[in-house]
């Protein structure tokens, strides 16, 4: 069996308080931050989004191909879609 230990890096509020830019500095390079008080726990600090990471975006034509095939019909897909899910009244 394998184990694996995250150490999380650990400041104080008032260390905090007079390091702020150090703090935000670790959390930009994706580090987790634990906040103490009185030697327990009181906050978590994370980056809030990754940069340069974008969303995939869905496969439209793959998808329209695998329900219809390759051929397309002499009408507009959009009512093809109307007509595969029936009328919603």
């Amino acid at each position: 069996m394998c184990v694996i230990v995250l150490y999380m890096k650990t400041a104080t509020v008032r260390e905090v308080q007079h390091h702020l830019n150090d703090v935000l500095a670790w959390v930009a390079r994706g580090e987790e931050v634990q906040i103490t008080r009185r030697n327990k726990p009181v906050a978590k600090l994370v980056a809030t989004f990754t940069e340069n990471v974008a969303a995939p975006l869905p496969d439209f034509a793959g998808r329209s191909r695998a329900i219809w095939g390759e051929k397309p019909t002499r009408k507009p897909l959009s009512a093809t879609i109307i007509e595969e899910r029936g009328e919603r009244l």
